[in-house]
């Protein structure tokens, strides 16, 4: 126990003996004589309190054997009063009110006085037993809230850890097509691979990124494709509201963009379409995206790494400020996002 923490318990009794003599002072005693009173019953009340809080409850109690916590209880009770009792009627009155005893039968066991001394010494340790409950609960709260944050910081990082690689991937593959074919786009598309590296590696290892970066990001990715596609796509892209100063998740959006590319335009032989169109109004960040879908991906579920991990992400992160919904019909594919940003992303 270090110096902190007895000046706590030292400073509760204090305030125990003053809150009782003030009680008993109220009685007709002196203030004098309160607390002398008051400090003959410390040591019993000392005993019972410690006894509780440091055997009884963690022992008993908080192993679910409430009947033999309350048996030990009532007897730990017992006990302290007859101590009590002989312990002021052979030396603290003798010592400090003779008054009191002059003349009189000594009965340390007499039965209205022992209950009293139970009550006086079963208040304060129900007063304790009730601040030890509430602090021990308190204190295992923040604990599992802890853990809780602990282990959704370590998926976000494990989904994020996943969410590059699977990003590279479809952009490497996308290049490859091109090289196989020996175009002369190849080159310039390798630069712009070179500035979604350079983002991957080192904006999105932060918590948070400027939604005008995700977007440069988004338009990077939207160029290379198109240089890809050619002819055989044809993409609305639209933002609206004022950017500036809004925060999201770094790759948040991407998996959604990626997923349009791959499953609306990888196997179509004549033109699909794309319609990607964000909006942001006040705290509310709005994105729908929309895909043709491909003859040859009719079968396609819509439900890769790529998505699972960017629906994860977005419930660890947003809970119940996000809504998001996923739907495929025979010739379309369809993603709405809403996330309401707290006061610090917006």
């Amino acid at each position: 126990m270090n110096l902190k923490r007895i000046s706590y318990h030292i400073l509760f009794w204090l305030a125990i003996i003053i809150l009782f003599a003030i009680s008993e002072w109220g009685h007709g005693q002196s203030i004098k004589d309160a607390v002398v009173f008051e400090l003959l019953y410390l040591p019993t009340r000392i005993i019972a309190v410690y006894v509780n809080w440091f055997v009884l409850i963690p022992r008993f109690l908080y192993k679910n054997n409430f009947g033999f916590y309350l048996f030990l209880l009532i007897l730990l009770f017992i006990i302290t009063a007859i101590v009590h009792r002989y312990f002021v009627l052979y030396w603290g009155y003798p010592m400090f009110f003779p008054q009191w005893i002059d003349g009189k039968p000594l009965n340390p066991l007499n039965f209205f006085r022992l209950v009293q001394c139970v009550m006086l010494i079963a208040t304060t340790v129900a007063f304790t037993t009730g601040f030890k409950l509430y602090s021990d609960w308190f204190k295992q709260r923040n604990e599992t809230e802890v853990l809780k944050q602990e282990k959704a910081n370590a998926e976000l990082k494990f989904l994020k850890s996943q969410t590059n690689p699977h990003f590279l991937f479809n952009t490497l593959n996308s290049i490859y097509g091109l090289a196989l074919e020996n175009s002369t786009k190849t080159p310039g598309l390798i630069l712009k691979l070179s500035d979604i590296l350079s983002y991957t590696l080192y904006e999105s290892n932060t918590e948070k990124v400027a939604l005008s970066k995700e977007l440069m990001l988004i338009e990077n990715i939207i160029a290379l494709e198109k240089e890809r596609y050619e002819k055989r796509v044809d993409i609305d892209y639209k933002v609206e509201g004022n950017v500036e100063g809004v925060k999201i998740p770094p790759l948040i959006l991407v998996p959604f963009i990626e997923n349009s590319f791959k499953h609306g335009l990888k196997n179509e032989i004549k033109k699909g379409w794309i319609k990607i169109h964000i909006k942001v109004v006040g705290n509310i960040v709005s994105f729908e995206i929309n895909n043709s879908i491909s003859k040859l991906e009719k079968q396609h579920n819509g439900g890769g790494l790529g998505l699972q991990n960017v629906s994860r992400r977005l419930e660890l992160i947003y809970g119940a400020n996000k809504e998001l919904s996923i739907n495929k019909t025979d010739s379309a594919f369809m993603v709405n996002l809403t996330i309401k940003l707290v006061q610090d992303e917006s």
